[in-house]
């Protein structure tokens, strides 16, 4: 499980990091010590299980960081960290999973990993086979998918991954993990979280780059995006 933790105590954020791979083998953390650097990682691909956000931040705090996150269409769990619990409901605009004081105890922290074990298990992840190798992955991160021939393309921000198969096996598999995809051409899909803007004849994506859309998909994809768009509303 990939935590991020986020707070501008970093003597915290180290003590908290040590605590939660203590209580669970399967935790790997990524340190911050500020909101928009944490911001940034994730909008360049940097992909998380769950964050552990401090409230109280200067500049940028961490409610106000999940509210521009929620606004871009990240969904991660969120435990807010607070050592003022009357700030907490202020928490629940944003869709948060826990909040927990910074004193709490190791079985609080325990019970608050078990939650995003739960929230995370109606999530599937997508596993790509490439090279004889199988690559898991969390379908949020697919930008979108090209098929040419019998090689469907999977677009990722840093990489991109190649397998054997057909587009419509792949939008089967993508369509079993997550809501967000729509074909949108005979040989292409987009991950809905990641449309810039778009046309009637094409669609800009968050990596700069463009994709055409069909004659035929452009009113699925119209209806498609308004739902989503709709369903993100914060």
């Amino acid at each position: 499980m990939r935590i991020a933790v986020c707070d501008d105590e970093l003597i915290f954020v180290y003590s908290l990091a040590k605590r939660l791979k203590a209580v669970s083998s399967d935790v790997l953390t990524a340190e911050f010590s500020n909101a928009s650097d944490l911001i940034s990682a994730i909008n360049s691909g940097r992909s998380f299980d769950a964050l552990f956000l401090d409230i109280e931040m200067p500049v940028l705090n961490g409610l106000d960081a999940a509210k521009r996150l929620r606004e871009n269409g990240c969904d991660i769990p969120i435990v807010f960290l607070t050592s003022h619990t009357e700030m907490a409901m202020e928490g629940y605009e944003v869709d948060a999973l826990r909040f927990l004081p910074k004193d709490c105890t190791d079985r609080k922290l325990t019970e608050a990993l078990k939650a995003i074990q739960r929230e995370l298990g109606s999530k599937p992840n997508v596993v790509i086979r490439q090279k004889g190798e199988d690559i898991v992955i969390s379908p949020d991160s697919i930008i979108y998918a090209e098929a040419d021939n019998n090689t469907v393309r999977f677009i990722l921000r840093e990489q991109t991954l190649s397998t054997r198969m057909k587009l419509g096996e792949a939008l089967e598999m993508l369509e079993k993990a997550s809501d967000d995809f729509v074909r949108i051409h005979r040989c292409t899909i987009v991950n809905l979280r990641h449309v810039s803007k778009y046309t009637s004849k094409e669609i800009m994506l968050d990596n700069g780059e463009t994709v055409p859309v069909s004659k035929s998909c452009a009113a699925d994809f119209k209806t498609r995006m308004f739902e989503f768009v709709r369903s993100s509303a914060r």
